[in-house]
C-alpha cells in the first residue's frame, strides 16, 4: 500500500464559514466545510449515486444533504443518517502557510 502524503486543496481564505467547497485532490473528490472555526474534509460524491455533496446544503447542525436525492451525511464523522453501516471517507487535513492540505 502506497504511503499517504499531505496534497494542496485550497486556500484558507477561501473556505468560509458554513459553507461547503469541494476540490480535486490527486484526483480524490474532496468536500471540505468549516463549522465554528473547524475544517472538515470528507470524500466529496454522495453514495447513493454520485452526485457532487458541494451542489448540496449544509444544515446549522453538522449534517451535509445531498442535492440530488436528500441523502444526510454526519460531517464529523461520514456517516450516513439513514443507515449506520454506509459512511463516506473522511481525511486528515492540516492548514499551513494559508494553504488547506490533506492527508490522501
Amino acid at each position: 500500500m502506497p504511503e499517504k502524503s499531505w496534497f494542496y486543496a485550497m486556500k484558507e481564505t477561501d473556505l468560509n464559514e458554513g459553507i461547503a467547497e469541494f476540490a480535486r485532490v490527486k484526483g480524490t473528490p474532496v468536500l471540505l466545510i468549516k463549522k465554528d472555526g473547524k475544517i472538515y474534509t470528507l470524500y466529496g460524491k454522495c453514495l447513493h449515486m454520485g452526485c457532487r455533496l458541494s451542489k448540496g446544503t449544509f444544515s446549522d447542525e453538522y449534517t451535509m444533504k445531498c442535492g440530488c436525492h436528500g441523502w444526510e451525511y454526519d460531517i464529523r464523522s461520514g456517516k450516513y443518517l439513514g443507515d449506520d453501516s454506509k459512511t463516506l471517507g473522511i481525511y486528515e487535513n492540516k492548514v499551513e502557510d494559508g494553504e488547506i492540505l490533506v492527508l490522501l
